[in-house]
């Protein structure tokens, strides 16, 4: 193996990141249940409520599992769900009647506004200071 770092150190990193990220989603989860999110619904409302998409406010079913790390049809039954809750809006493209957008209702970024405390508390808490996130 080529590199600074030998075969054990490095699945002893990899390992921990995944450790790391267990501890924390679990966390996350804890702490957003009091207002009916997991973690997955948070990151669809924060990347949502983030308005970073091509258009500024909504994205695109796949830009969105991109950015969640969900399945495309896991990430479809998430939004099915939250659409139910009110907290987002799907609707048909207009560039390519084919595809699906997803934007974040007004309902979906107070229940985001009244959870990101506690979800950035958690993550203050649990991650290292810098220590995962290298070049």
């Amino acid at each position: 193996m080529t590199g600074d770092r030998d075969e054990r150190a490095l699945i002893a990193e990899w390992r921990e990141i995944l450790a790391v990220h267990a501890r924390t989603a679990c966390e996350i989860d804890r702490e957003l249940h009091p207002y009916g999110l997991g973690a997955s619904d948070f990151e669809v409302l924060d990347v949502l409520a983030g308005g970073d998409a091509e258009d500024g406010c909504t994205f695109r079913v796949q830009e969105l599992a991109d950015r969640v790390h969900l399945s495309q049809s896991a990430l479809s039954r998430l939004v099915a769900r939250l659409e139910k809750e009110g907290l987002v809006d799907r609707g048909i493209c207009s560039e390519d009647r084919r595809g699906v957008r997803v934007a974040i209702t007004e309902a979906g970024r107070a229940r985001y506004d009244q959870a990101r405390p506690s979800h950035r508390a958690v993550l203050e808490r649990m991650l290292p200071k810098g220590d995962l996130v290298k070049g």
